[in-house]
């Protein structure tokens, strides 16, 4: 057989024995990112969820009250329900009791249709036998029938039939527990369970289910308890504890009985972006879908509906809000429950379902129209409408200023009113502007050794003085009155332009003049609170900016430890230090260590911070957006009490080095 040129011939040896047929729960552990998406920290976490969510399906059942979660310090994991209890009995179309089908084959349990589930987060059928595959060990204890049930598996292997241990006691009720280690050999080394993800992400589970209660334990910690009785009203509000309100009162939009049950909170803020958080069958939909464009649909239609008959807009003259009007400033949460949601893929992340789009629409459109209309809610009408005026007077201004700069048609690198000590990077139209990184480093002095060690050509330096402003809660545009974040702004390419009495700032995607910017701050307190501050206003201010993957960190090394050849090697932290001092035989003589970036010269700043072969970058990614939110108002905010319990917390996860 003749093969096209270039086409490699390896080996011959392809015939049928050549086809493996991966056995169990074999393919979850060979390519455990196909199903947890990964091997790292949020994976791990990934396999608390798919337990809890098993658990909150009893509760949207009817059947559980309460779920308690809980760590060991030897990552151990339990989370107990007091549900119905996983059936143990045989299984007539396997002869397999039905608890060992639920943890040992994939696409195995009772939320195929049936009786089992009218509505359910976990379709798919492989939460609890992925967790098994992927751990070190698991047990699961069943209260069911009268008694106590028990099953052991081994890296998803059953070792022990379901036994029947006891006799329940007269008061004990049913439900469910496992208890897992994951297994260390499948997991990145280093990586645990954080208990403020684990509480943050209870938290939100607790106000999705309206009085079910939550319980955390971890060693070193005080127990907590979520239990909200509001339900996304309590988010919404508690999203919006660091930013100025339009409106006091959260507006509530429940339907519990409607075809599709469907939940709803909105609270309209100052600010200048839009949060929009929704939900199916308490499966966070991190990318929307058709639940929220029928949410947008409907908050559109009543709020113009609204100024037309209030004659803020004149319909005849074609004038109206869009969605972006509206949504501008506002925080939104969004729950629905469907009996067959279609998710894309495995982790869930939007949502499919053609009906839930007019199913919250239709509610939404009745509900929240009912309550623009309803006198006692007037002044709070009104409050709306005119932030929604606003947003669409800012849309209308920014849509001429982009038309300007268009037409101008000049090059970005030419604006003279770049500040003053930004080192820009060449004017090369060869060079794409995603190839163009500017560096935000701390101080004038480390500002000067960078600009000697970067290379000019894709690489920019604006030095900042000090701790710039804590920018959460600044109203729209006042934060840019502050020297040091006007710059920023001007440096990436955008502007500010006075619309009323509001200053807006513009940084449309096509103004932009870097692709990538890296924070660059000292590795000690003083520049850690930097670094924060600088992830707070990308979080405030240019949120599209961080949820495109554009902001880095970079990690300059420590220390330098010159080896018996006279070269040397860069190290991070204390414990690679004394593991490098170890491997490589030198002692504290022969080590280097930098207090700041001002102390490293051109060459050392090249090879740690710039040269992107040799370099350490640490992307800031927005995962999850709502808890990304919750942290920075927790870090960043004025709840002073507050932040000092998550640091006291943190600080237990941490293995102090000395």
């Amino acid at each position: 057989m003749a093969y096209p040129e270039g086409m490699a011939v390896t080996d011959d040896r392809y015939g049928a024995d050549e086809i493996q047929v991966l056995e169990g729960l074999e393919p979850v552990r060979l390519r455990p990112g196909m199903y947890v998406g990964g091997t790292g920290q949020r994976a791990l976490h990934h396999l608390v969820w798919e337990v809890v969510d098993n658990a909150v399906d009893e509760a949207l059942a009817g059947h559980c009250t309460e779920i308690r979660v809980e760590l060991d310090g030897d990552g151990v994991v339990t989370v107990a329900d007091d549900g119905r209890g996983i059936p143990v009995g045989v299984n007539r179309q396997t002869g397999v009791s039905a608890l060992e089908l639920v943890f040992t084959r994939l696409h195995a349990g009772g939320k195929f249709g049936g009786g089992g589930y009218k509505v359910s987060g976990g379709l798919h059928g492989v939460g609890a036998s992925v967790v098994n595959a992927l751990s070190a060990w698991l047990e699961v204890e069943v209260r069911r029938e009268g008694h106590l049930w028990r099953q052991r598996y081994e890296r998803g292997v059953t070792v022990t039939p379901v036994e029947q241990v006891r006799p329940l006691a007269r008061d004990e009720a049913t439900g469910t527990t496992v208890r897992w280690r994951s297994d260390d050999t499948i997991f990145d080394p280093g990586v645990h369970l954080s208990p403020t993800t684990l509480a943050a992400r209870l938290r939100e589970k607790a106000y999705l289910v309206r009085g079910l209660r939550f319980t955390l334990r971890v060693p070193g910690h005080e127990e907590q308890v979520f239990r909200s009785e509001r339900g996304l009203a309590d988010y919404v509000r508690e999203l919006n504890e660091e930013r100025e309100p339009v409106h006091p009162e959260v507006i509530s939009l429940y339907a519990p009985d409607a075809d599709v049950p469907t939940e709803v909170a909105l609270g309209w803020t100052a600010s200048a972006d839009e949060r929009v958080y929704s939900f199916c069958n308490v499966v966070n939909t991190v990318d929307g879908g058709t639940h929220v464009s029928g949410l947008r649909r409907a908050l559109t239609r009543c709020l113009n509906v609204h100024a037309w008959e209030t004659g803020r807009l004149k319909r005849d003259r074609g004038e109206s809000l869009e969605p972006k009007d509206v949504f501008e400033g506002l925080t939104a949460a969004l729950s629905v429950m469907l009996e067959d949601p279609k998710f894309e893929g495995q982790t869930k992340g939007r949502l499919n379902n053609s009906e839930a789009q007019a199913a919250v629409q239709s509610v939404t459109q009745a509900a929240f129209g009912e309550w623009l209309a309803a006198r006692e809610n007037a002044a709070q009408a009104r409050a709306i409408l005119e932030r929604c005026l606003l947003g669409r007077e800012i849309r209308l201004a920014k849509g001429r200023i982009s038309k300007k700069l268009r037409n101008a048609a000049t090059s970005i690198f030419s604006d003279s009113n770049l500040p003053g000590k930004l080192a820009d990077t060449l004017d090369n139209p060869a060079v794409a502007i995603d190839d163009r990184e500017l560096f935000v480093v701390e101080g004038d002095s480390a500002g000067g050794s960078a600009k000697a060690a970067r290379d000019a050509s894709t690489q920019a330096i604006l030095p900042i003085r000090g701790k710039i402003l804590n920018v959460l809660g600044a109203k729209n545009g006042r934060a840019f009155d502050n020297a040091e974040v006007d710059n920023i702004l001007v440096a990436l390419g955008g502007r500010k332009d006075a619309i009323g009495k509001t200053v807006v700032a513009t940084l449309e995607p096509a103004m932009r003049r870097y692709g990538k910017v890296v924070i660059t701050a000292d590795a000690d307190a003083d520049g850690a609170h930097i670094a924060n501050l600088l992830v707070t206003l990308f979080h405030e201010l240019f949120p599209r900016f961080l949820s495109e993957g554009r902001l880095f960190l970079a990690r300059p090394p420590l220390f330098r430890v010159a080896l018996p050849d006279s070269s040397y090697v860069y190290v991070h932290t204390e414990r690679e230090l004394q593991a490098t001092l170890k491997r490589t035989r030198r002692t504290g003589d022969h080590v280097t260590r930098f207090k700041g970036l001002g102390e490293m010269n051109a060459d050392q700043l090249r090879e740690t911070v710039f040269e992107p072969s040799t370099r350490r970058l640490l992307q800031i990614s927005m995962e999850d957006a709502a808890l990304v939110a919750e942290t920075v108002n927790l870090l960043m905010g004025s709840q002073a009490g507050a932040r000092r319990v998550w640091l006291e917390d943190a600080a237990r996860d941490v293995e102090v080095e000395v």
